[in-house]
Order: C-alpha cells, then structure tokens, then sequence
C-alpha cells in the first residue's frame, strides 16, 4: 500500500519541520491543529507555519540540499485542518503533540473510528514508551513510534519502536516510507528514551557536570565537542569506535574515571567485560563487537580514514 496522505497532527516546531520532509518526498500532507482556538489565532498559527516551512525550503534549495524547483510543488502538498475530522483519507498519521502522556492518550482515543482500518498512527514520543501509549489506540496492531529528531526536516535519523501489539507489516511500511523519504530509519526494542535521547541525556548531562566542576567554560566544551566527538562520531560509529580504538583502552579507561572521579557511572559496562574476558579487542585480535576477519580489518580501517580525511578537506575548503 503505497502512502500518498500523511497527516501531521500537531502544527508545532517538530510537527512543521516532519510535514515538510512528507512534503519533499511527494506525500499530500494534511498539518493539524488540536487546540481550541479563537478562528484568528488558528490561522495565525497556521500563517507561521506556513512561512516557517517556507524559509527552510529556501535554505535548503540556497545551500543545494534540494532543487530550486522542488520548493513550489512541496508548499503545494500541505494543507491546513483544524480538528480530526476528515482524516480517512490519511494513509499515515504522525503524531507531534508536547510530550505529555495524558495529552497524547487522550488524542490517540479521539482518533477511534476516524481513520482508514490500513492506516498506521505514529507517535513522535522522544521518552514514552509505546507500551504506555498502545492502550488507547484502537487496533493497536497499527501502531508505533516514529521519533524525528530536531530539526525533523534536516536529521537523517527516524527512531522506529514498534510496542509488542504492533504488527510487522505496520513496520515494514513505515521503514519503506520513511526510506522513501530519504530518512534512516532505525529499528529499536521499547525501553524509555529508546537510542538517541538515553544516549543523549547522559553526554547533556556530563558536559553540564564539566562546567560544574570547573573544568571548563561551556564555550570550551562545546568547542571540544565539535571539533572532537562531533568531528569523529559524522563518520565513525560508537561501536566502530570502540572497536578501532581497542575495546581493551575503553575498559582501562573507565576504569580509570570510576575511581578517580569516585563515580560508579564510569564503570565499565558488563557486555565490554565479557569482551575482555574472551579477548575480543577490536580489530587487532579480529574480532571486538564486529568481525575483522580476513582482510575485514584493511577495509575497515581504510574506509573510515577515507571518510575523516574527506570530512577534514571538506571543512578547511
């Protein structure tokens, strides 16, 4: 079933830019508003979303990420609606309201009735897991979470959490249309903050306990950051990293922090002992968390020294 009408309930900063990436990729986008609203305000709403969506289309044909040509027609394929009426059209419905559980349950309750039986409803929950959310879904089968992140339109990464009532069909559609998108979506198992905001509220948070401490200036830190990890982590993946730095050095390492800082948080992790223990080291003993068998290592090594180089040239041009 090809997915043609998408409806983005929520005309917010996140629900904006997701109707904008549905637009590029040639879907009619239907932007909702939920609020009860006086019918001036409500079109205000809408007039900002519309020069919103409209300055970022720009930009993005100005730095050519897309075609100046394309900007006209995805302007076209949005539409304006206020309520949940008139949505059985909708092949795909994303919801991108506030994150505030009562909110989104009881939207996901009103929506009973009003959409097509094929129809797949999507959360863009970045922290609630779809086991708290599925309750109040009629067919549950048909739900999950699709979690963008912000900026939704530029952010390659879509978050993919089917709940255990979510049918495998309903997840093989929404990674084929997200890829139609040009999105990379990413599968992953329903545990709160699911990859990216667990991962990201710890490194949040650490870089606030360095200023903190004194360490150093938020203004330094974020220096570091980018022109370190951020440099890095473009074209080297977490585990690649661990890998290719030594699985050994990241034990030794955290080690190190957890009784130097006294902090048990820096313990290393119980998979990376079990690593040690069987001398799974990374592509020096070929094998850590990928194989490096054969000439696996050479290639490894290769491409991702390519790939830094690149991005170096790139950022002094």
């Amino acid at each position: 079933m090809d997915m043609n009408h998408v409806a983005v309930l929520g005309p917010g900063r996140i629900g904006r830019q997701i109707a904008l990436a549905f637009a590029l990729g040639g879907c009619r986008v239907s932007l909702v508003d939920l609020k009860d609203r006086p019918a001036g305000e409500a079109a205000a709403v809408f007039a900002d979303a519309r020069r919103e969506i409209a300055r970022d289309l720009r930009l993005m044909a100005e730095e050519g990420v897309i075609p100046a040509g394309e900007v006209a027609p995805a302007l076209a394929r949005l539409e304006d609606r206020i309520g949940l009426d008139g949505l059985d059209a909708c092949e795909f419905v994303q919801e991108a309201l506030p994150e505030l559980l009562d909110l989104k349950r009881d939207v996901f309750r009103r929506l009973a009735g009003r959409l097509a039986p094929d129809a797949i409803l999507a959360s863009t929950s970045s922290t609630i897991s779809p086991a708290h959310l599925v309750d109040a879904v009629e067919r549950p089968e048909r739900f999950l979470v699709a979690h963008w992140l912000n900026p939704a339109h530029i952010i390659p990464l879509v978050e993919v959490v089917p709940s255990a009532r979510t049918s495998e069909d309903v997840v093989t559609r929404t990674l084929t249309l997200l890829e139609r998108l040009g999105k990379v979506p990413v599968r992953c198992g329903d545990s709160p903050g699911f990859i990216g905001p667990r991962m990201q509220a710890l490194l949040m948070n650490e870089a606030v306990r360095l200023v903190e401490e004194g360490v150093a200036s938020p203004e330094d830190v974020d220096r570091a950051f980018k022109a370190g990890m951020g440099f890095r982590y473009a074209q080297v993946g977490i585990f690649e990293f661990i890998d290719w730095g030594g699985v050994d050095i990241l034990h030794r390492a955290s080690r190190f922090l957890a009784e130097a800082l006294g902090d048990a948080r820096f313990k290393p992790a119980r998979l990376v002992e079990e690593k040690i223990a069987r001398n799974e080291l990374g592509p020096k003993t070929g094998r850590g968390f990928f194989d490096y068998s054969g000439d696996a290592r050479d290639r490894f090594e290769t491409a991702k020294v390519r790939a830094l180089l690149r991005q170096l040239k790139q950022e002094r041009a």
